[in-house]
């Protein structure tokens, strides 16, 4: 093949196919790099993180409140002759979990979507990560 043929079949696999993506072929024909994922996407991603750890440091402080408080009623109970109360230790550390898992499910459902889509169904985890805790919390404070 002359110069001016090589040429000519690199200018060739060049051009954009129908698609408006450049044509591949040859060695690298099904080894193509995976998208990045677009700076706006993971502004999201960063933007509801930040709000789902809002939420996770929210039952931190529930968690050890909590304890300390059962800590205290428990000294007087114990002043007094009445048996202690039990911590309530499956809602507490369920409550923790809450707005980890749920952002990951979120992630995961919405993973091939796009981003208005992915914004949705993070908005409608936090309002289930709402509901969930503050039913966790309201159950905590009537059995102890």
């Amino acid at each position: 093949m002359s110069e001016k043929e090589e040429t000519s079949a690199a200018a060739v696999n060049d051009k954009p196919a129908a698609n408006g993506k450049p044509a591949v072929s040859g060695a690298g024909a099904g080894t193509a790099a995976r998208p990045r994922a677009p700076w706006y996407r993971l502004a999201v991603l960063v933007l509801f993180g930040i709000v789902y750890a809002w939420d996770l440091f929210a039952a931190f402080t529930n968690f050890f409140g909590k304890l300390d408080e059962i800590g205290r009623i428990n000294q007087v109970r114990e002043l007094n002759g009445f048996p202690v109360v039990d911590v309530p230790w499956i809602p507490l550390v369920l409550n923790l979990a809450l707005p980890v898992i749920v952002f990951g499910l979120a992630v995961w459902i919405a993973r091939r979507r796009s981003v208005g889509v992915l914004a949705v169904v993070l908005v409608a985890g936090l309002g289930v990560v709402a509901a969930l805790s503050l039913s966790i919390i309201a159950y905590v404070r009537a059995t102890s």
